[in-house]
């Protein structure tokens, strides 16, 4: 086989190894939105908060994002104008940059509605 046949037979592979990865990606994607996965996340947090998301979630809102907007609600009492960086709803965990430029992660409690249990500050 010559070095173009060989080169031309590694780019096809190549272009459907990205394929795979994007229809990959886009299923996780898919069903990480999906009403099975946001009844699960429901489940998981205690009947007084899984009340007052699911009357949140209205009008499009999602029991996701009333929950993600309640977590960045709280965040934002204790550290104003911060942003959130990364999120784990599953693990319990959000990674936020404050306006001093200085990154915390925090843990929080999905039972007890969204506080915040505990707090580091990482350095570069």
């Amino acid at each position: 086989m010559s070095v173009h046949a060989h080169a031309s037979r590694a780019r096809l592979l190549g272009l459907t190894a990205l394929t795979l990865v994007a229809f990959t990606v886009q299923a996780q994607a898919q069903s990480m939105g999906s009403r099975e996965f946001q009844n699960a996340e429901l489940t998981e947090l205690s009947p007084a908060l899984q009340a007052e998301v699911t009357a949140r979630a209205t009008g499009g809102n999602t029991p996701r994002g009333v929950l993600e907007t309640m977590l960045l609600n709280g965040i934002q009492a204790r550290y104003p104008a911060s942003r959130i960086i990364a999120l784990d709803m599953g693990r319990g965990i959000v990674v936020i940059a404050t306006t001093d430029n200085q990154m915390r992660a925090m843990t929080f409690n999905k039972q007890e509605g969204l506080n915040v249990i505990g707090e580091v500050s990482l350095t570069r």
